[in-house]
């Protein structure tokens, strides 16, 4: 029955008009509900949709629409008398199919002599499966801890210059998160404030560019109920400092995050418990390429990442003037 669905719908896409009964494009189903006869119709852009009038009202509140499937009431003049319809709508391409099936069906039980209330919502509950929304893939809370990490990094840098968001180069899977000519910043988020060991992936990460110097970002945060930090509020924050808003939305999409605003984003909130900086130079605890004959990995070994322990760093770390010089810097 779904084939003669869809036959409507395209003919309906094809000549734009109908039968010419109601003001929108549509064709009588020849299913009468008691109020007058289900039409199939289209929408504006030729999306897919099904009319079935009604008696007397219905509370929005009894119709439930989703991102795929929009479930109104409108109102037509049919036969110069107001007719009141439950407007059901596809806003999804893909689902062209389904929907027709879930108009047949809804077709079906009036015919077999359901309300037209009762058959169109025992029908969308039991195509509920097909139809409902998407469920977004969580986020680890190591990735939201990170980004909200590098985001409270970068307000310091565009403190100093607006533009400084051009810098953050490691959403774009380069050697560093921030980077401004021969000078590197790369960023390490503990998630508990007494925590000293970070990981460190592979053996180019804590290596500085030819000739240029490189600084580690230690943010320690806490995860609480209500934080001061989430990646929407450092997003804001950002945007209230002047930040530029389009580079900084290209670095969140390549990491996944098309919304810093979304509910899969700000599931979690943090208070900042500490920000250190430390100078990558000889001496610091690190492994890269040196440490190797050759500069290179041992035959057969890929890849390596070890933890290190900046308890053992603290010669290395920076004075809060030095932190400033260095911030300059890679801000420009």
């Amino acid at each position: 029955m779904s084939k003669r669905a869809i036959e409507r719908w395209k003919r309906l896409k094809e000549n734009g008009s109908g039968d010419g009964v109601i003001e929108v494009p549509s064709i009588d189903s020849g299913i009468a509900t008691g109020f007058g006869t289900a039409r199939y119709a289209i929408g504006a852009q030729g999306q897919p949709r099904l009319l079935v009038p009604i008696g007397g009202r219905v509370a929005a509140r009894e119709l439930t629409s989703t991102s795929k499937l929009l479930v109104t009431t409108s109102s037509y003049l049919v036969s110069s008398k107001t007719t009141l319809f439950i407007d059901i709508m596809c806003l999804e391409l893909a689902l062209d199919v389904v929907f027709a099936e879930l108009a047949e069906e809804i077709l079906r039980r009036i015919k077999e002599g359901f309300s037209p209330f009762k058959a169109v919502t025992a029908s969308i509950d039991d195509f509920r499966e097909l139809l409902k929304e998407k469920t977004r893939e969580e986020v680890p809370e190591n990735k939201i801890q990170g980004l909200v990490g590098e985001l409270e990094v970068m307000r310091h840098l565009v403190a100093h210059n607006q533009v400084a968001t051009v810098t953050w180069t490691g959403p774009f899977e380069l050697r560093h998160d921030f980077r401004r000519g021969i000078h590197a910043l790369e960023v390490k988020t503990s998630g508990r404030s007494d925590k000293t060991r970070v990981s460190i992936h592979g053996i180019d990460q804590l290596a500085p560019p030819d000739g240029g110097t490189l600084h580690l970002a230690h943010v320690r945060l806490e995860r609480v109920e209500n934080g001061q930090l989430s990646v929407g509020s450092v997003f804001d924050d950002l945007l209230r400092s002047g930040a530029d808003k389009k580079s900084l939305e290209r670095g969140l999409e390549a990491l996944g995050c098309s919304d810093p605003h979304g509910e899969e984003w700000n599931r979690l909130s943090f208070d900042l418990e500490g920000l250190n900086v430390y100078r990558v130079t000889e001496g610091f605890p690190r492994i890269i390429g040196s440490n190797f004959i050759g500069g290179f990995l041992p035959e057969g070994v890929s890849a390596i990442e070890y933890q290190i322990d900046l308890s053992y760093a603290k010669t290395f770390e920076l004075s809060t003037n030095e932190f400033e010089i260095a911030l300059k810097r890679i801000a420009g």
